[in-house]
């Protein structure tokens, strides 16, 4: 959305931010400060969030007037709401890494956020295995997670995809890449997939033991 943002006296129409970067609330996001920088390059923003359980500062930083763009807002946290229940009950080690290795891809460090996120999919995808076989827990904890995958993950669809993160994740881990055609969103994405796959495939099981079929 566009606002008037007021610096140095003048009232110039620009990029405004109608949500915190850190708590992901939207809300009348007021502005504390504006400074243009020494170079007159562009001007910064200090902002603060107006969500009572947040009131975080952040900076926006604009290009120099009278230009409209927000280039960037700073600091940011990556937003985990956005993964079901389901799987953070499934795996709170998960959510804590692939929380990390997004902030890491927020940033732009995504020569670390690419081992990151394939660390939190290893994590995801034993706990899930472990579900379906806790007798078998302490084997799964100590293998690949490659056999993971082929010995423990029966359905399908996600030994499809889990294959396939795992492909791409060993990518960011190595030195030479073999799937160059393919980068961390497609990661991302194959991730995404698993969880909503496994998401189903909870929610399935759950509703079939809590409502046996009585014909």
């Amino acid at each position: 959305m566009e606002r008037y943002l007021e610096v140095n006296n003048q009232k110039y129409l620009v990029e405004y931010p109608d949500k915190c970067p850190i708590c992901h609330r939207h809300s009348e996001i007021p502005v504390m400060r504006t400074s243009v920088e020494p170079d007159r390059n562009g001007v910064q923003v200090v902002f603060q969030c107006a969500f009572s359980g947040c009131k975080s500062y952040f900076i926006g930083y604009y290009g120099p007037i009278p230009s409209k763009e927000l280039k960037a807002l700073k600091p940011q946290r990556s937003e985990v709401t956005s993964i079901p229940e389901t799987i953070h009950k499934l795996s709170p080690s998960f959510i804590s890494i692939y929380q990390e290795a997004d902030e890491a891809s927020t940033h732009g460090l995504h020569q670390i956020a690419g081992p990151g996120y394939r660390k939190a999919f290893e994590f995801l995808i034993k706990d899930y295995a472990k579900s379906l076989k806790p007798n078998e827990s302490e084997r799964i904890e100590n293998i690949f997670s490659g056999n993971v995958v082929n010995e423990f993950i029966t359905d399908p669809r996600i030994q499809s995809v889990a294959k396939r993160a795992l492909w791409l994740g060993n990518d960011e881990t190595h030195y030479l890449k073999k799937w160059v055609a393919h980068d961390i969103n497609d990661l991302k994405t194959l991730i995404r997939l698993a969880i909503n796959w496994v998401e189903i495939e909870q929610l399935s099981n759950s509703y079939e033991r809590n409502m046996p079929d009585k014909t």
